[in-house]
């Protein structure tokens, strides 16, 4: 007890005070990605269904923060990741970027546009077209805003369910109605598979050999169209390996092949692709079980403005500190 009354006392102290675990906040001035050179509203209708573009535009009030402008300017990487995305045989794609660049924008953009675009009929999507694979629980959980902001105006239509440990077996049937675009429980994710599962390789793992599990592979069988690795920098080694091999069990328990898939693989720390794109691809490649020239490398860059001409040849030494 002594001990965590202690740690408790040392944590609550703010940022910088004697005592804090928290050191005083440090900000830094960073140049922008390079974006692209149409508007959201631009790519409505075109590259982006118009109903995707109004949905990410004005989300519901209570996730208004997730808004994604119809008059902003996407990065480049992402508008080169959703037009590589639609191509037709399925490419694959590596995105390599900066903390803070809109990584899972790259792939969650594209995967939704297919999703509204099936749905013009008005039929309920059922069984799995998007696997999320997420090494810890915590990123899993944090993709439920966004994806709540950007499908709640579809009505339930377009679904996704967080599934890790945490699920629970059953919830109150007024809590699923108020959010109608999320399985919140593992009775209804089996009864009723959403098109978009956001998960883990353990869950994963469980799902392919549980029988309770076995109506999600049922529903989806000949579905499955992506399969997305976030943080792909932590597959390595013998959890390369691992994930590798639970990738080809995946595609054969769904009933597809590596080349009706379209996998994607993110990272911010996984390398520069002018000097390792090919090792990049091949990464991909060996993962997933699928040609090198199927997988396409895209990284953000940074948009550096040039120097006034004025400083480029300005050698005068900067004054002392206390000036």
């Amino acid at each position: 007890k002594p001990l965590r009354e202690y740690l408790r006392t040392s944590f609550e102290h703010g940022p910088g005070v004697e005592g804090s675990f928290l050191a005083d906040p440090v900000f830094e001035a960073m140049f922008g990605w390079e974006p692209a050179s149409q508007t959201m509203a631009d790519l409505a209708g075109k590259l982006l269904d118009a109903r995707l573009v109004d949905a990410m535009d004005a989300p519901a009030e209570a996730y208004r923060d997730n808004a994604f402008r119809k008059t902003w300017l996407p990065h480049l990487h992402q508008f080169e990741a959703w037009r590589m995305l639609r191509e037709d045989p399925p490419r694959s794609v590596v995105v390599t970027s900066g903390t803070g660049s809109g990584k899972t924008e790259c792939f969650l953009v594209p995967i939704l546009d297919d999703l509204v675009r099936q749905f013009d009929g008005g039929a309920k999507l059922l069984g799995s077209q998007a696997l999320f694979l997420y090494p810890l629980n915590a990123l899993i959980n944090s993709q439920r805003d966004r994806l709540r902001a950007w499908t709640s105006a579809f009505n339930g239509r377009v679904r996704f369910c967080l599934y890790n440990g945490e699920t629970p077996a059953n919830v109150p049937a007024n809590q699923q109605r108020q959010h109608r675009e999320e399985v919140l429980s593992r009775q209804l994710l089996r009864a009723e598979p959403p098109p978009i599962l956001v998960t883990n390789a353990t869950m994963l793992e469980y799902m392919l050999v549980r029988a309770d599990d076995r109506p999600i592979l049922d529903a989806s069988q000949g579905k499955l169209r992506w399969i997305v690795l976030d943080e792909a920098h932590t597959y390595v080694g013998s959890q390369a390996a691992e994930i590798a091999l639970l990738l080809r069990r995946v595609l054969h328990a769904f009933g597809v092949t590596p080349d009706q898939v379209r996998f994607v693989a993110t990272s911010a720390t996984i390398g520069d692709s002018k000097d390792t794109g090919a090792a990049l691809a091949r990464f991909l490649a060996d993962l997933a079980g699928i040609a090198d020239r199927q997988v396409s490398v895209i990284s953000g860059q940074r948009l550096i403005p040039p120097l006034d001409k004025r400083w480029v040849n300005n050698n005068q030494p900067l004054p002392p500190i206390d000036q």
